[in-house]
């Protein structure tokens, strides 16, 4: 049985997206889909997917890094999901004084040809992405959701619900309706890592 690391309680605060006005940009900026930019001061991020080459990249200031390649038959267009690829709201970023920015990525759970066993579902991440220097990176990612894996983060209906992200003690949290072998509904702070959710036992 996986090692549930036990956290102290921290004094949460709740955040949610309202829009591309929450990212930061300047009013009258070319309206994009939700979460494609991230306005920060000196540097304009910008997140694109593009299905046939299978590739996520980062843009920073104009200049373009691949963050991510996707196997074949593991798109998220071919389940509708593509649109949650996306930056957090600027609420939900407490790494930028470390450079770090978090985003949303998804890959089909499944690449068969049948719509059964997760052929329709999907696996999403939280990545923590370096851009202190001239080449971003990756530096960790968690699942948040899961078909194959049975997670299920509370209210995320849509790409712009946030209602299960918060901030506890400057790192991000998720409230889970489920997680593997945590019982009830817990909430799952990020590690120091970025690789791992931890788990207090009074959230549960």
């Amino acid at each position: 049985m996986r090692m549930i690391t036990v956290l102290a309680c921290f004094a949460a605060f709740s955040a949610q997206a309202t829009g591309l006005k929450d990212f930061g940009c300047a009013a009258g900026a070319k309206q994009q889909q939700p979460g494609a930019s991230l306005c920060l001061p000196g540097r304009t991020l910008t997140l694109d997917y593009q299905p046939k080459a299978r590739t996520v990249s980062i843009a920073v200031n104009g200049r373009s890094h691949t963050v991510e390649r996707i196997d074949m038959n593991y798109g998220p267009e071919l389940i509708g999901m593509e649109r949650y690829i996306r930056f957090l709201p600027l609420a939900l970023q407490p790494y930028l004084s470390r450079n770090v920015v978090l985003f949303n990525s998804v890959v089909r759970s499944s690449g068969g040809e049948g719509m059964g066993q997760c052929g329709s579902g999907g696996e999403m991440f939280v990545n923590a992405l370096s851009i202190s220097d001239a080449k971003v990176k990756v530096l960790g990612k968690v699942q948040v959701e899961s078909c194959s894996r049975s997670i299920f983060p509370d209210h995320m209906e849509n790409e712009t619900a946030f209602s299960a992200y918060s901030i506890r003690d400057g790192r991000l949290a998720v409230k889970f309706s489920n997680y593997p072998e945590v019982e009830g509904s817990p909430t799952g702070i990020l590690s120091d890592d970025f690789r791992q959710f931890e788990f207090s036992q009074t959230d549960q």
